[in-house]
C-alpha cells in the first residue's frame, strides 16, 4: 500500500498562440520522504494528463460554476481510471528484492 499525492499548477501551454492553457496533473507517493519528493532532480513526480481550461461561455451564467465541476470530476475519472483498476484488481510488480508480488 502506498498514499497516492496528486498536485497541479495552471501553465501557459504557448507563448505564441494566445492564451492557451492547461493544469498538468501529476502524481507521487508518500512514502517518499517530503525532502526527497520536493527535488525536481530527483524525479519523483510523473505527468499524467492536462486537465482542459475552458471558459464554458456555451453555459448560462448560473450553471457555468456546476458545468466546470463536472467537467473537473470527469477529466480526473477519465485520467485515475488505471490508478483505480489496479487498486480493485491488483498489479503484480517485481520488487527491490528480486521477487514478483
Amino acid at each position: 500500500m502506498a498514499p497516492v499525492i496528486l498536485s497541479s499548477d495552471k501553465t501557459s501551454l504557448s507563448v505564441f498562440s494566445g492564451d492557451k492553457k492547461a493544469w498538468p496533473v501529476y502524481l507521487t507517493i508518500g512514502n517518499i520522504s517530503k525532502d526527497v519528493r520536493r527535488w525536481v532532480s530527483e524525479h519523483t513526480t510523473i505527468l499524467i494528463g492536462y486537465l482542459p481550461v475552458s471558459k464554458l461561455e456555451c453555459f448560462q451564467k448560473k450553471t457555468k460554476s456546476v458545468a466546470g465541476y463536472r467537467l473537473f470530476h470527469y477529466v480526473m475519472s477519465l485520467l485515475l481510471c488505471p490508478l483505480v483498476d489496479a487498486g480493485r484488481q491488483g498489479k503484480t510488480m517485481v520488487c527491490a528484492d528480486g521477487f514478483v508480488h
